[in-house]
């Protein structure tokens, strides 16, 4: 299905929120973005995958992914949902909100009714206003409604739905996460730590995140150094090395398959918007 929101954000949009309904819509390949997202479950079943955590989301329950967070969403087969999606870039919001949303990536299963009908009601005002594309405090009106939507959500009470019990293939997720910039990770180790076959690794590795290990792995070290990119000033040559890969030819081969975009040309944009988002305003 295509992504309008999405699509919207990539052309210059700051802030875009669409509703979905569909029915066997499965994200395939866990991704990530340089912006925030807020996925809202109006109705149905659908389950996220976070990092290395599986949750089962009912409807009323939403996740704000942090930029660079690694996720995707799935149902089961023939199983209709409705959710939200709505995207903004983090110079949007202000930094003390993005310090609080950066500091909890797990669903939100809202307690309090009042809190669940708040959420609701900012959400499609959100809608109501993005849909008239124009007029007078447009651009105004969508960053204050995002602002108080987020505010509230934060301050709601609320609880985190237990993550699926899946520990080994979660164990071996969480130590790629935190061992991906070493050159030699492989397969055979994974297998050897973890006390199963490399075949039989190689095929819950696929289940659990419709990756083979060698697309998840360089996915991993891109976003990683996409961050770096933005949170520092360190050479291209730098960040290949730091994040894993042996040789700049191959980290470069790589960054483009992911990215459709050179490092040194990613690097520069996101470099030039975070020197433009720091810059004091008169």
């Amino acid at each position: 299905m295509i992504d309008n929101a999405a699509i919207a954000i990539q052309n210059g949009a700051p802030i875009a929120l669409e509703r979905i309904a569909a029915i066997n819509d499965n994200t395939l390949q866990s991704h990530f973005h340089p912006f925030y997202e807020l996925f809202y479950l109006e109705s149905g079943q659908r389950s996220v995958i976070i990092d290395e955590r599986s949750y089962d989301l009912e409807p009323g329950n939403f996740v704000i992914y942090p930029p660079y967070t690694m996720h995707r969403s799935f149902s089961a087969h023939d199983v209709s949902f409705c959710r939200i999606v709505l995207y903004f870039k983090p110079e949007t919001i202000p930094s003390a909100l993005q310090q609080a949303l950066n500091a909890k990536v797990e669903p939100f299963q809202l307690i309090c009714t009042h809190d669940q009908q708040t959420l609701q009601q900012h959400i499609d005002e959100l809608l109501c206003e993005q849909n008239r594309t124009q007029g007078q405090f447009h651009d105004a009106a969508l960053h204050s409604r995002l602002t108080l939507l987020l505010i509230d959500a934060l301050r709601a009470q609320y609880q985190t739905p237990p993550p699926r019990n899946e520990p080994k293939m979660t164990a071996i997720i969480a130590y790629i996460q935190t061992h991906y910039f070493e050159p030699g990770l492989s397969l055979d180790e994974l297998a050897a730590r973890f006390f199963i076959s490399k075949s039989y690794l190689c095929r819950e590795f696929k289940r659990f995140t419709s990756l083979s290990f060698v697309t998840y792995l360089n996915q991993i070290r891109v976003l990683h150094a996409q961050r770096l990119f933005v949170e520092s000033n360190k050479t291209i040559t730098a960040i290949s090395a730091e994040v894993g890969f042996g040789s700049l030819t191959h980290f470069e081969r790589v960054f483009a398959q992911h990215t459709a975009s050179t490092p040194k040309r990613m690097c520069h944009k996101l470099r030039t918007v975070r020197d433009h988002s720091a810059a004091p305003r008169a």
